[in-house]
């Protein structure tokens, strides 16, 4: 596996790590039966995404990504391709429902953030800097998933 061991205090080391859905899976997604549904619900929403033929990148954080039993939900960034925002109103309903706050947190359990490449590498640098950090201003680690898996 491409990620690297967790800190003592249950969390991934400060930066981004790169690993395939496969490995994250693996590594986070089947200790409890918690972890299992949220897992299965990462695999659906990263699928739909995928099938928009517009994502880009994906970003993985907070309690999934740790030593936790009980993560609460997932926490999750999508880069889309560049116009992808005056696009995603006619995507079907199951992909649109991955794009809207509400949707997403009923059907996946997850809190997903997105955006298109036209806001830049700063503004990404800085969004990835923020998802870094813990509600006590710690930082931790966040993973990238390699989307040619």
């Amino acid at each position: 596996m491409s990620l690297p061991a967790l800190l003592p205090n249950g969390d991934l080391p400060p930066g981004v790590h790169e690993a395939t859905l496969s490995e994250v899976i693996e590594r986070f997604g089947t200790n409890t039966p918690r972890r299992q549904v949220l897992a299965s619900r990462l695999q659906e929403l990263a699928n739909l995404a995928r099938e928009t033929r517009k994502l880009q990148r994906l970003f993985i954080w907070g309690s999934f990504v740790t030593d936790k039993l009980f993560p609460r939900d997932l926490d999750v960034f999508l880069l889309m391709q560049e116009g992808f925002d005056r696009e995603f109103s006619a995507l079907s309903p199951p992909q649109r429902y991955v794009f809207g706050h509400e949707s997403a947190r009923l059907l996946f359990e997850a809190d997903i953030f997105w955006a298109t490449e036209a806001i830049g590498a700063a503004v990404l640098a800085s969004w990835l800097n923020v998802y870094q950090l813990t509600r006590d201003m710690e930082q931790r680690g966040i993973v990238e998933v390699i989307l040619d898996d």
